[in-house]
């Protein structure tokens, strides 16, 4: 670890229903990795209503959003913007395709008591993965924190309440809570790719073989997607919703029915054959090389889906990852490189 910068670096109060920013302290290097951590605890009293839990439930869905702002320094050769912008469910669940197929939530299994009364510790992270552990040179996409390319790096929080967790629940809830950022960083020269990461909803109107999503990003090149079929209010995870998925763009011809992508999840290692697949459907483009990633511009997609819960009811979450070269771009050297390749 002789080039590594490893640090919890920052810490601040969780307040509900708001938006906290943490600024990352300008001190460089290629960020591996982050980690936002909601950790302490949460008392629910007086309530005499669980409630039903809305996606990932407690504590996740006390988190809302999560935004990445990469500002370019002066002069910078790279992209900038929000280059994550992205839920919880989202980044979890796609954090299940970067450890060995395995879906890790709240460190101790911790669901609030699924909105009874109660006393919770908690320790929920939630993972942003720049270098990419799956590719043969992980590396390649790292943020470059480096002054020439950010001046500034911000990570913005949209927080939510116990309502956001279970939809009826009466309890008044007390938060003992902080939010911290911890990041893993190797000092090393060159250059890496811009990685743009998001989710995005599209809503199912109605039964539809052939629907199109028309807020798909339309530049960069796509490493892969995930796919989250969400059913009814509650947004729970379904195989009822999403049937087929054709894909056509230069050098790609798919068509795979659900099974299909749920099989080679798992022939593939992308999933833990004991974790439940249910409602997630994951598609990698690159075969281990960012070489291999797909034009964004050219990419075709149309989806095969079922509506169940009636009109816009039903959704699919699309998460994508985006890459973008810097302008001459000349790729990361060095023992520290290296040894993360």
């Amino acid at each position: 670890m002789k080039n590594s910068d490893r640090q919890n670096r920052l810490m601040r109060t969780f307040v509900p229903d708001s938006r906290i920013i943490l600024t990352l302290p300008p001190i460089g290097g290629k960020i591996l990795s982050g980690n936002l951590v909601l950790t302490g605890s949460v008392t629910l009293a007086g309530g005499t209503a669980n409630g039903t839990a809305v996606g990932e439930g407690g504590p996740i869905n006390l988190i809302q959003r999560v935004i990445v702002h990469a500002n370019p320094a002066a002069n910078s050769r790279y992209a900038g913007g929000r280059i994550v912008d992205m839920s919880p469910r989202g980044l979890l669940r796609f954090a299940t395709f970067m450890h060995s197929g395995k879906f890790i939530g709240e460190l101790f299994g911790s669901n609030l008591g699924n909105g009874a009364n109660g006393n919770y510790q908690i320790y929920l992270s939630i993972p942003i993965y720049w270098a990419d552990p799956t590719k043969r040179r992980q590396v390649e996409t790292a943020l470059n924190a480096d002054p020439t390319a950010y001046e500034m790096i911000q990570v913005e929080v949209d927080t939510g309440d116990i309502t956001s967790c279970f939809t009826g629940n009466n309890a008044t809830a007390t938060y003992d809570l902080q939010l911290q950022w911890v990041d893993d960083r190797e000092n090393f020269a060159g250059d890496t790719m811009v990685l743009f990461q998001e989710d995005h909803i599209r809503l199912i109107p109605a039964n539809n073989t052939r629907m199109l999503d028309e807020a798909m990003p339309r530049d960069g090149a796509f490493m892969d997607w995930l796919i989250l079929s969400e059913q009814g209010a509650d947004e729970t995870l379904s195989d009822s919703l999403f049937n087929k998925l054709r894909l056509d763009g230069p050098g790609l011809s798919y068509l795979k029915y659900s099974d299909d992508i749920l099989a080679q999840m798992i022939l593939d290692s992308w999933l833990d054959p004991a974790q439940s697949g249910t409602g997630m459907r994951y598609i990698d483009f690159t075969d281990g090389s960012t070489v291999a990633s797909i034009d964004a511009a050219t990419l075709q997609a149309q989806f095969d889906v079922t509506n169940v819960s009636g009109a816009n009811l039903d959704q699919l979450r699309i998460v994508t990852r985006r890459l973008f070269l810097p302008q001459g771009y000349a790729p990361a050297t060095g023992v520290a490189a290296a040894k993360n390749s």
